[in-house]
């Protein structure tokens, strides 16, 4: 997971709790990345209620039209992304995973914290 992933991700889930229309309302955004599969959430979860991310749908308009289900539902917590625990989820992660499986050259980032090795041999 990239830095600027993380950062984005942290930042939807800071807007999305910061957005609430009025004092009272009860409505939690947790993010959770760096699970299965890769990259950004395909699917958000409240309650017993399921939405998935549609194909080319951007992440900001996914939750926010997820955000807006759950709030009408008066749901307390929406969490996008995790660990799939329904056959669609397992579906959409598998075929994200395989996505990216199949773009990955085997070769792993560069790293540029590591401090530099001049002077060995």
């Amino acid at each position: 997971m990239t830095n600027e992933l993380t950062r984005r991700l942290e930042a939807l889930e800071r807007r999305m709790n910061a957005e609430r229309p009025s004092p009272g309302d009860p409505l939690r955004v947790v993010i959770i990345h760096g699970a299965l599969p890769p990259g950004e959430p395909l699917w958000g979860v409240a309650g017993p209620h399921e939405w998935l991310r549609e194909p080319g749908e951007d992440l900001d308009a996914f939750a926010d039209r997820a955000a807006a289900a759950a709030r009408e539902l008066k749901e307390r917590l929406l969490v996008l992304g995790g660990l799939p625990s329904t056959e669609e989820q397992n579906s959409a992660a598998l075929a994200a995973y395989d996505l990216w499986a199949a773009s990955d050259d085997g070769v792993p980032p560069c790293e540029t914290s590591w401090p530099s090795r001049r002077g060995f041999a």
